[in-house]
């Protein structure tokens, strides 16, 4: 694996990590779904389709929304067939939540646009139609009126539908859909005023979808219709163009469109001169030579009666149906193909023109039964549809049996319960007063386990704000190192970027830093997940007392630290003691009350008694050797502890001061590790002059 994935893979774990950690700092309550955390976290990934099942598994994205990002993969691979099982399988199940509909109505707008280009109008009809009916009065409705993207994508779905009732010659429906897509872009648009970045946004959509419209119309040969909506779509370019950051290449790709289909019009309704106009307007535009061009003139060049160049622009027209996918149906046959064998019989190529007409007829029966096979399978979805309508119906009606009748069931039992509640009540009287003196007793011992209660609930609520303030600075502790990776990283891989070798070193210090500083939190959080542990340490190593003292005073440097005075009292039998014990545990166990001394001694913001931040403090380390153990001493002249927290502070996460920097655990897990280890550690409360813990190990 290249540097280059390696770190490609590094991004992408910082982002699902740090998206993580967000989610961990929130309560339950506060969290909702963000679209554009996601997408940025697919946007960097190397295997999108692994990263959607890994999110999933994680509960970070719902099913739906992991089908909506195999789609996009699947359909961008050309692996169509595996998109449209998805898409089917996901749209069988109803949204559940907020995320759910924001995916499922994508997945909707991307089926419902390949069945209009496979031309299932029917079946993309019947899809669509499902989430129009939910707009009107629901909660739909308002999540769609709350998002730009929905909208845009609700409008998407709206034009197809339109669409759909075009190619099936429903042009009542298609003029309702109009209508309403019409009526729903001016009150997005509306409501976006004075946010010039959406207004410009909605003018783009409107251009777009209403020449979408207007070429179906072409395709079905309905030209006044087509004209209907040519001038409102002109009036829509010239609202777009005003614009200062305007696509100017997506004027270009729509002015070729429009102006072929005008000379198109202008020509049919007698108005040869301005048609010539557009269509000079038209081969001016840089797509006017491209397959879609070339086929596109054709229809004005045949209704101008300039069949040499119709026959000269469509002589090719089996390398375009090939490019295109076409598949030789109805709608091929009536369009390209008689245009062409049109343009052969006016340009006086008889020869030309009877092949194309022979091809026609060939074709013909094979057209007819694909339109027949596509009519009967739309039929079959109709009708399939329409039987599971009817099965959940059967089943809603059965369910609504059931629920009477479990009903009629539950109000017996609870009059049978009534009656023996009645009964065992009236016996119950008679024991009442018995019990009354028992109650007045139990009433005293109740009033002392309330308190206890009260203390007991005092500190749970105690504990839960402690874990909440660890959890909070350990993401915090995290993201910083990983923000500082994340921006190295971008830089180390931007090519226009050139570093010295000063500047180098110093990012590969930083990276070593921030990464050692991950690390060490990591150990924390693992050492942590073995505080409650009662295994016993295997004591495998024979150390001497004084390779522990000095392997734990080098690890937590206190011997170099400018603020205190650091002194190693060691006896001199000390020197022959050999410790039949772990090294690693108990040096670790010591670095820890170490690493406590010389963090209390060192000036803060609550350390209000100390005066003078350069006086310098005192700690000392002394062990002392007794017949059946080892006690190994750490005192320090720091801001001490309250002898009534003396067993407190080794719970977890507790910090009498939370000016000090850390995490409430490591006298936790210095505690621990020392009673598995078959000794103990015990704070000294007769000493008041700082801190004095003592850590027993058994020799």
């Amino acid at each position: 694996m290249t540097i280059r994935k390696q770190i490609n893979l590094l991004l992408s774990a910082i982002v699902v990590v740090s998206v993580l950690l967000t989610a961990c700092e929130k309560p339950a309550k506060e969290l909702s779904f963000n679209p554009d955390e996601i997408n940025e976290i697919f946007k960097s990934s190397p295997n999108r389709l692994q990263t959607a099942d890994s999110l999933l598994a994680l509960g970070v994205i719902s099913q739906t929304a992991a089908d909506a990002y195999k789609i996009e993969y699947y359909g961008k691979v050309g692996d169509m067939k595996r998109a449209e099982a998805i898409a089917d399988s996901a749209l069988s199940r109803k949204p559940q939540s907020e995320m759910d509909r924001f995916y499922h109505l994508i997945i909707v707008s991307n089926s419902v646009d390949h069945d209009v280009t496979a031309r299932r109008y029917a079946a993309g009809l019947q899809k669509a139609q499902q989430v129009l009916d939910r707009f009107d009065g629901t909660d739909d409705a308002a999540f769609i009126n709350q998002h730009h993207y929905m909208q845009s994508v609700y409008l998407f779905i709206l034009t197809n539908v339109a669409r759909c009732n075009i190619n099936l010659e429903r042009n009542e429906q298609a003029d309702a859909n109009i209508h309403q897509f019409l009526h729903l872009i001016d009150k997005f648009a509306n409501q976006a005023q004075g946010d010039s970045a959406t207004m410009q946004q909605w003018a783009n959509k409107r251009v777009m979808y209403l020449t979408n419209i207007c070429l179906a119309y072409c395709n079905m040969r309905q030209w006044d219709r087509a004209q209907s909506l040519l001038t409102m779509i002109e009036k829509s370019m010239q609202e777009y163009a005003r614009y200062p950051q305007a696509d100017q290449q997506f004027l270009q790709t729509y002015s070729f469109q429009i102006s072929c289909v005008k000379a198109t019009i202008l020509e049919m309704n007698g108005h040869h001169q301005e048609a010539a106009q557009a269509y000079e307007e038209f081969m001016k535009n840089p797509f006017a030579n491209s397959e879609v061009g070339r086929v596109n003139s054709v229809n004005y060049l045949i209704f101008a009666q300039r069949y040499d160049e119709a026959e000269s622009k469509i002589n090719d027209i089996e390398e375009v149906v090939r490019k295109f996918g076409m598949k030789m149906d109805l709608q091929t046959l009536n369009g390209v193909i008689k245009n062409k064998f049109r343009a052969h019989l006016g340009a006086g190529h008889r020869d030309s023109a009877l092949a194309v007409a022979t091809r026609i007829l060939n074709q013909l029966d094979s057209a007819e039964v694909w339109e027949k096979r596509d009519k009967a399978a739309e039929m079959a979805v109709v009708h399939e549809t329409h039987q599971k309508d009817a099965e959940i119906a059967e089943k809603e009606a059965s369910l609504l049996h059931t629920r009477v009748i479990a009903l009629a069931i539950l109000l017996s039992l609870l009059l049978v319960f009534f009656v023996i509640h009645a009964l065992v009540r009236r016996h119950a009287r008679s024991r009442l007063q018995a019990l009354n003196e028992q109650l007045e007793t139990a009433n005293s011992q109740l009033a002392q386990n309330n308190q206890l209660l009260t203390v007991a609930n005092e500190r749970a609520e105690e504990s839960s704000r402690m874990k909440t303030n660890f959890i909070q600075q350990i993401s915090h502790e995290i993201r910083t190192p990983l923000n500082i990776l994340s921006g190295f990283s971008q830089i180390l891989t931007d090519d226009g970027v050139e570093l010295d070798a000063t500047a180098r070193k110093d990012i590969n210090r930083q990276i070593i830093e921030n990464t050692d500083r991950i690390t060490g939190l990591v150990n924390k959080m693992l050492e942590l997940s073995e505080a409650n542990c009662r295994t016993f340490i295997e004591l495998n190593d024979h150390v001497p007392v004084t390779q522990i003292a000095n392997e734990a005073v080098a690890v937590s440097g206190i011997d170099h630290t400018g603020h205190l005075d650091f002194e190693l009292k060691v006896p001199a039998e000390a020197e022959t003691t050999i410790l039949n014990t772990s090294l690693n545990a108990a040096a670790r166990a010591l670095t820890l009350l170490l690493d406590n001394a010389r963090k209390f001694t060192a000036p803060a913001e609550a350390y209000a008694h100390q005066t003078s931040t350069s006086t310098k403090q005192h700690a000392t380390l002394t062990i002392r050797i007794s017949k059946d153990s080892v006690q190994f001493v750490v005192e320090d002249s720091g801001i001490g502890i309250p002898a009534d927290e003396a067993e407190h502070i080794f719970e977890e996460f507790v910090q009498l001061n939370e000016y000090y920097d850390g995490t409430g655990i490591g006298l936790t897990v210095a505690r621990s590790l020392a009673r598995r280890l078959g000794g103990d550690i015990q704070l000294d409360t007769t000493y008041t002059h700082g801190a004095r813990f003592i850590l027993t190990l058994p020799r």
